[in-house]
């Protein structure tokens, strides 16, 4: 039985934060966040050094004479070639620029002298020529696919946060009859995911139905109405309370109760994402240390 007050109070409700938190962040959100951190990794170590001068540094350039200072191996390799960190110096109207260039497999001697190619209007812009601005390929950029994947979950389970939240301040309370229960094509834990359809009556007359999918049934079954909040503004948006992994309660006044301390569990992926991540820019960018 859900432990809830029959009385319910009138919106706009007030929603702790701690539950809020626990409807933006949990089930799919916390898969999102997990991919995307994950993903990210493939970004800085690839896509971050992926050479994009088709579209940051195309021509027409200006050509200079350079000298090699020094050849550096470098720890990355690329279809099994060895990556190299070539550094030079050059000249542009008696001002003195260095850069790094790199190179697969064969690599310019230290002391020789190579053509650089510099931008006009930003001469410390520039690259040896043959070879490229970054240590990989511009086909490393398709790492960008792995955090994408992770926004694209991120999407709608953010959106589904919002939506929760929403209903819980300005919804109104119904109890919905358990009219339909069919198993979906998706597992949890091995467990079939199951699609229940609630019917219940929306104020103003109008027979409507809420869905949930679910692999704990139980919850869903254990009453013979289950309690559900729905817009009134469109009825169609409605979600059954037992659904929701906050499962929210409310006190003896209606008033939503907070989750406490349990709801930061739902942060740990998110923070470390976001402050992992964070540094890993801010090194990139110059920012630290």
């Amino acid at each position: 039985m859900h432990p809830m007050s029959t009385r319910l109070a009138a919106p706009p409700r007030r929603v702790p934060l701690s539950l809020q938190v626990t409807n933006y962040f949990n089930g799919l959100a916390q898969v999102g966040w997990f991919v995307f951190g994950f993903g990210m990794i493939f970004f800085w170590v690839f896509s971050a050094n992926s050479d994009l001068s088709f579209l940051t540094f195309r021509g027409p350039h200006q050509v200079a004479q350079g000298k090699v200072l020094d050849v550096e191996g470098t720890s990355a390799s690329e279809n099994d070639q060895p990556v190299s960190a070539n550094h030079y110096e050059y000249s542009v109207a008696g001002r003195s620029f260095r850069g790094t260039s790199y190179s697969t497999g064969d690599s310019a001697a230290a002391g020789a002298t190579v053509p650089v190619e510099y931008d006009a209007s930003r001469p410390e812009r520039s690259r040896i020529a043959g070879m490229r601005r970054a240590m990989f390929g511009p086909g490393a950029a398709l790492a960008n696919l792995f955090p994408l994947i992770g926004l694209i979950l991120l999407i709608p389970a953010t959106r589904i946060g919002i939506r929760r939240n929403r209903l819980l301040r300005e919804g109104v309370l119904a109890n919905g009859e358990l009219v339909n229960k069919a198993p979906t094509n998706m597992k949890v834990n091995n467990r079939p995911v199951y699609e229940l359809t609630f019917a219940f009556t929306a104020r103003d007359g109008r027979r409507c139905e809420a869905k949930a999918r679910t692999s704990i049934t139980e919850r869903l079954e254990d009453e013979e109405q289950e309690p559900l909040l729905y817009d009134p503004n469109d009825p169609s948006f409605a979600y059954v309370l037992d659904e929701a992994p906050a499962r929210p309660q409310f006190d003896m006044n209606g008033e939503l109760r907070g989750r406490g301390l349990a709801a930061l569990g739902w942060l740990i992926v998110p923070a470390l994402v976001v402050v992992g991540h964070g540094f890993a820019a801010a090194v990139k960018l110059g920012l630290w240390p």
